[in-house]
Order: structure tokens, then sequence, then C-alpha cells
């Protein structure tokens, strides 16, 4: 996958990477793959979730990053 970045939308990344879903919920994001939530993660960009739910984007970004980039197969 391509460098994650903020104009992303959520439900992409996820998509791609759904090892991804870790780093959301450890940053306090609710699980976006449920429920009303998969809805809004269609429509929201990873910038705009970041600013709802009062988390530091470019941490997140490199998170997201570092999970999307990691060899298959090798723990966290």
């Amino acid at each position: 996958m391509e460098d994650i970045t903020g104009d992303m939308k959520v439900d992409e990344v996820l998509r791609h990477c759904p090892e991804t879903v870790d780093v959301f919920l450890g940053r306090g994001c609710p699980d976006m793959r449920r429920g009303f939530f998969s809805l809004m993660a269609r429509l929201m960009s990873i910038r705009n979730a970041a600013r709802i739910h009062k988390i530091d984007l470019a941490p997140l970004l490199a998170d997201l990053n570092k999970v999307a980039h990691r060899p298959a197969g090798r723990p966290q």
C-alpha cells in the first residue's frame, strides 16, 4: 500500500490494510467497521477523524504507516 495520508478515507485504509484497525482503536476511535461508524468511515478522511476524536494527526499517520508497511507475517 502507498503511504497513508490524512486525506485518505478511513474506510480505504481499513479495506487495504485491515490490521490498521488496532491503531485506530488504540488511539481512542470507535470500531469504524460496524454500524453507523462504517458509513462515516466511507465519508471521513483520516485528518477529520483525528480532529473529531482529538488525536494528533502526525503520530497517528506514523503508526498507521508503520503497520501498513510491515512485512507480512511479522508481529508488531
